[in-house]
């Protein structure tokens, strides 16, 4: 049996796929990230990490805080037929209040991504690339001064630039 952890990780692809392995692009998308600058809401379970670590040359991850959640779900979610996502479809569709109530119910781990793709919003989300460009290389982990990797702390100021 697997521990899973409260909450969600947001993903984010920085790196195209020349040169990639084919394995590496495989499970890029089996996860849905088939172009650059595309994000995707996972359950945070050791599984989940796990791939996330084979991944760690060519996307950026960490766990989504609800403000980032919140920013996301308001500017870049679809709805399967209607578009953009609404507090009044959040009321029908998921019961809570607004698209804030929802983030949090994914941080506290109350609502899971599942969940959510379940009922017609779909986590994958298109994003921008980040305004005023990357401070460091796509070739070096986050650890040396790079971009890729488990971003941690720095990752919230990353995704802003980018929605």
């Amino acid at each position: 049996m697997s521990k899973e952890r409260k909450g969600c990780i947001l993903a984010v692809r920085m790196r195209g796929s020349a040169g990639l392995r084919h394995q590496v692009e495989s499970i890029l998308t089996r996860l849905g990230l088939t172009r650059r600058n595309q994000a995707i809401l996972l359950q945070d379970t050791p599984e989940a990490r796990g791939t996330l670590m084979r991944l760690k040359d060519t996307i950026f991850w960490a766990e989504a805080s609800e403000e980032i959640l919140t920013s996301i779900l308001t500017s870049r979610s679809k709805v399967s037929g209607l578009g953009r996502l609404t507090d009044a479809e959040v009321r029908k569709r998921f019961g809570v209040e607004n698209i804030k109530a929802l983030a949090k119910s994914l941080t506290s781990g109350d609502l899971k991504p599942q969940e959510l793709r379940r009922r017609g919003l779909s986590t994958k989300f298109n994003l921008h690339p980040p305004k005023g460009g990357l401070r460091g290389s796509l070739k070096d982990p986050s650890g040396r001064g790079g971009e890729v990797g488990y971003r941690g702390e720095s990752f919230k100021e990353v995704v802003e630039r980018m929605i």
